[in-house]
C-alpha cells in the first residue's frame, strides 16, 4: 500500500451514470416543469407581508407549525390562520392529543408543513407522524420576523438534554486507492432515483429517548443562513422526525444520524441534497400527497455534485462514502435492487480507501459506516445466492471487538445486544458464502453439510445471548389499550413475557432479527437437502409475526419501528399457512410496508402473486386499491422500467432474489397449505 498515493480519479460515469436524470423519466410525473434549480449557496430573500415589515413579534406559546418554523407571530385562526393565508401557505396545526382510529392499527397525528418558494419545489404540506411527538412551545422573547433562521426552530427533543457537537475526525492518510480495473466493473452504474414516495408514513408513539437530538444546534446555526429555506426546512425534517431506522440501521445512533450526517452535509455539497431528498422522499411519503419530481430534484442535483466531486480528483472523505450509502438506500426504498448494486459497488471502493477493519472499532463514525453498508452487503450477497464484497476480516474484527466489550461489560445490556448482532452479521457473511460455494461446486455436497452444521451451531450462540438477557422486571404482562381480537386476528399479540420494555427493548428486534436469520438458513438448507421439515419453518414463520404484530400494537415505538421488519416480513410471508386469514394479515402489512416508503421490489410480487395463486397482487397487495397511494403507484412504475435490463448475471440475481424464489412452486395436492417445494438442485 503507498500511503503517499493520492485519490484516484473516480471517472464520475463509471460509478453513478450519465450526469443528468433523464427528463422523461424525471419530469413526466408533474404536469408542468419543474423550475431551474437554484444553488444553495444563494440567499433566498422573501417578501414580507404589507403591513408587517420590520416588526417585532413576541413568539407564541402555540400556533401553526408554518409560522413557528418561519420564526414569526401567529395569530392562530383557524382553520387557516392569517399569515399563512395571506401567503398562501399551507397551515398546519400540531395535534393537540389522542389518536383517531384507522383499520390498519395506526394512529393519527398532524404535524409540520411550512410552504416552501424557494427553487420551485412544491410546497411541503400537512404531515402524519407519531403520536406524542407534539412541538414543544416556544419560549417568549422578542424577534424580528425578518431574522435568519440561525438561531434554529424551537423543536421538540425527545432524549432530555443536548448534546454538544462532535469534533468530526480528521481523515486519516492510510487508504488504499481503488483500482481503475474494479472500477470498470461498475461502469454502467444507474444515477435514477427509484423513490420519492409512497402512501401515509407509519404513525405511532415515540419511545422516551429513541429519538433524536435538538435540531437547532445544527440546522438552526449561523452555518444554515445561507441555505435555501426549502433546503433548511428539509434539515428541520430530518432532524425532527426521522431516526436511525429510516436508514434502515439497527444499531440506535441518534448521535450519527441527527449530528455527524448533518454536520458532513453542512460542509460537503453532495451530501447535503443526498440529505434533503432523502427527507424530502420521506416528507412526500408521510404527507400523502407528494410528487416524484419533488424527491428527483434533489436526488439528481446530488448525483451531479457528486459525479463532479468524484471527477474532479479531490481527496475522498467519509462524507463522499456517506452520500453514497445515502443513495444507496434510496434505492433499497424504492426496490430497485439492480441499481442499488452499482452504489454498492461504488460504496465498497471508498470503504477500502477511507476505513480499515481496524478503524471501525475505534472510531464511531468509522463504525456506524460499516454497520450500514455491511447490511446492504449481506442483503445484496443473499439475494443474489452470491458471497459478500467486502472481505472476512471486517466482519471478524467487529466481532470480535463486540465480544470483548461484552465480557469486559457483562452487565451491559446494549453491549450484550451488540454482540449478539455481531454474531448474527458474520452469520451472514458464512451463510452466503458456504451456499455460494456450493453453487459453484467449491465444496462438495458432504463437506457442505458438516459446514452447514457448524453454522447451525454458530447461530444458536446468538440465541443463547438473547435468552440470557431476559429479565422479569423489564418484561411486559399486561398490555395497554389491549383490542379485543377476532376471528380475522392470526396471532394473539398480548401473551404476557412475550415483549421487552426499557432497557431492553432492543432485544425485541434483536429476537426478530434472529427468527428471521434462523427462518432464511432453515429455508435454503430445505431447499439444498430437503430438511428441516416444512412445519418447523412454518413454526419460525408464525413466531416471527407473532412478534411483529406484538410490537406493532405497543403504543410507545420510535419513529421508523416498521422498517425493521421489511427482511423478515418478506420471508416470512412465504412460509405462513396458506389461509386466507394468514395471507390476508401479510397482505395488510406489504400495504403498511409500501405505505411507510418501502415498495415491494418487482419480483418479489411476482413470487408471492404465484405463491398465493392471486394474479392480481401483481397490481396491488389489496383488491379494489385500498390504501394503494398514487405516489406509491408511481415509484413502483418507475422501478420497472428501470430493472428490465441488468448488466449482468449478479444484478440479474439480485433482481430476481434467486436464493428466495429459484425452486419455489405450488403442490397443492401435498397440503392445503401448499408449501415450497423443490424443482432443481441449483445453479
Amino acid at each position: 500500500m503507498q500511503l503517499q498515493q493520492g485519490p484516484t480519479q473516480f471517472p464520475a460515469y463509471s460509478i453513478l451514470g450519465p450526469s443528468q436524470y433523464p427528463e422523461s423519466v424525471a419530469f413526466w410525473h408533474t404536469p408542468s416543469p419543474v423550475p431551474p434549480f437554484i444553488s444553495s449557496t444563494q440567499n433566498q430573500q422573501k417578501s414580507l407581508q404589507p403591513g408587517t415589515e420590520h416588526k417585532k413579534h413576541r413568539r407564541t406559546r402555540s400556533g401553526c407549525f408554518t409560522c413557528r418554523s418561519r420564526r414569526i407571530k401567529c395569530d392562530e385562526a383557524r382553520p387557516v390562520c392569517d399569515r399563512c393565508r395571506k401567503g398562501n401557505r399551507d397551515c398546519v396545526y400540531p395535534s393537540a392529543s389522542g389518536s383517531t382510529s384507522r383499520s390498519n392499527v395506526r394512529s393519527r397525528s398532524k404535524s409540520k408543513g411550512p410552504s416552501s418558494r424557494s427553487q420551485g419545489t412544491d410546497s411541503p404540506g400537512q404531515v402524519e407522524h407519531d403520536d406524542g411527538r407534539t412541538l414543544n412551545p416556544i419560549a417568549d422573547n422578542e424577534e424580528d420576523e425578518e431574522q435568519s433562521p440561525e438561531s434554529g426552530v424551537q423543536l421538540s427533543p425527545a432524549m432530555g438534554t443536548a448534546r454538544s457537537l462532535p469534533v468530526l475526525p480528521k481523515r486519516h492518510d492510510s487508504s488504499q486507492s481503488p483500482t481503475k480495473s474494479y472500477l470498470q466493473s461498475i461502469e454502467h452504474a444507474s444515477s435514477s432515483p427509484s423513490i420519492e414516495a409512497s402512501s401515509r408514513f407509519e404513525t405511532m408513539s415515540t419511545r422516551s429517548g429513541s429519538t433524536g437530538l435538538p435540531p437547532q444546534e445544527l440546522v438552526g446555526s449561523p452555518g444554515t443562513a445561507h441555505l435555501a429555506e426549502d433546503l433548511r426546512f428539509y434539515l428541520i425534517f430530518h432532524q425532527e422526525v426521522l431516526t436511525f431506522r429510516h436508514y434502515l440501521l439497527r444499531h440506535p445512533c441518534d448521535r450519527f444520524v441527527h449530528q455527524t450526517i448533518t454536520e458532513l452535509a453542512l460542509k460537503y455539497e453532495p451530501l447535503l441534497y443526498a440529505v434533503v431528498g432523502f427527507a424530502a422522499y420521506h416528507h412526500c411519503v408521510q404527507s400523502g400527497n407528494g410528487k416524484l419530481c419533488t424527491f428527483l430534484k434533489y436526488y439528481n442535483k446530488a448525483l451531479t455534485l457528486l459525479r463532479e466531486s468524484l471527477s474532479s480528483g479531490e481527496k475522498h472523505t467519509e462524507a463522499t462514502l456517506v452520500t453514497v450509502l445515502v443513495l444507496t438506500t434510496f434505492e433499497e426504498l424504492s426496490g430497485d435492487w439492480v441499481n442499488l448494486i452499482s452504489h454498492h459497488q461504488a460504496a465498497h471502493a471508498l470503504m477500502s480507501e477511507l476505513l480499515t477493519p481496524q478503524s471501525i472499532n475505534h472510531t464511531e463514525m468509522h463504525s456506524y459506516i460499516f454497520l450500514w453498508y455491511s447490511r446492504f452487503d449481506l442483503v445484496a450477497g443473499i439475494l443474489a445466492g452470491n458471497e459478500a464484497v467486502l472481505g472476512r476480516d471486517w466482519y471478524i474484527s467487529k466481532e470480535q471487538y463486540d465480544g470483548e466489550q461484552a465480557a469486559l461489560y457483562p452487565h451491559d445490556a446494549q453491549k450484550q445486544i451488540d454482540f449478539a448482532i455481531s454474531i448474527n452479521r458474520r452469520f451472514g457473511l458464512d451463510m452466503a458464502s458456504l451456499y455460494a460455494k456450493l453453487s459453484r461446486g467449491i465444496v462438495s455436497i458432504d463437506e457442505f453439510i458438516v459446514q452447514n452444521q457448524t453454522l447451525s451451531q454458530t447461530l444458536e450462540r446468538m440465541k443463547d445471548i438473547l435468552i440470557a438477557l431476559e429479565a422479569p422486571e423489564h418484561t411486559v404482562q399486561s398490555f395497554p389499550n389491549k383490542q379485543p381480537l377476532t376471528d380475522d386476528d392470526p396471532f394473539d399479540p398480548y401473551i404476557p413475557g412475550s415483549l421487552f420494555t426499557g432497557p431492553l427493548w432492543r432485544v425485541n428486534f434483536a429476537w426478530i432479527d434472529y427468527l428471521s436469520t434462523r427462518t432464511m438458513f432453515e429455508y435454503q438448507s430445505f431447499l439444498t437437502l430437503q430438511q428441516p421439515p416444512m412445519p418447523k419453518l412454518e413454526r419460525l414463520a408464525l413466531e416471527q409475526c407473532r412478534l411483529l404484530e406484538t410490537i406493532d400494537r405497543w403504543p410507545e415505538k420510535e419513529n421508523g419501528y416498521f422498517f425493521a421488519f421489511n427482511n423478515c416480513l418478506g420471508i416470512a410471508s412465504m412460509l405462513l399457512p396458506k389461509d386466507e386469514k394468514h395471507i390476508m394479515w401479510c397482505r395488510k402489512k406489504l400495504v403498511k410496508m409500501e405505505q411507510n416508503g418501502c415498495v415491494s421490489a418487482p419480483r418479489y410480487r411476482i413470487g408471492m402473486a404465484e405463491l398465493w395463486q392471486k394474479p392480481e397482487l401483481n397490481h396491488w397487495w389489496l383488491p379494489n386499491d385500498e390504501g394503494y397511494p398514487d405516489i406509491v403507484r408511481e415509484v413502483r412504475a418507475l422501478t420497472e422500467e428501470r430493472t428490465n435490463n441488468p448488466q449482468d448475471d449478479f444484478r440479474e440475481s439480485v433482481r430476481d432474489m434467486k436464493t428466495l424464489f429459484w425452486k419455489i412452486t405450488l403442490d397443492d395436492s401435498e397440503s392445503d397449505r401448499s408449501s415450497p417445494s423443490t424443482l432443481a438442485s441449483g445453479t
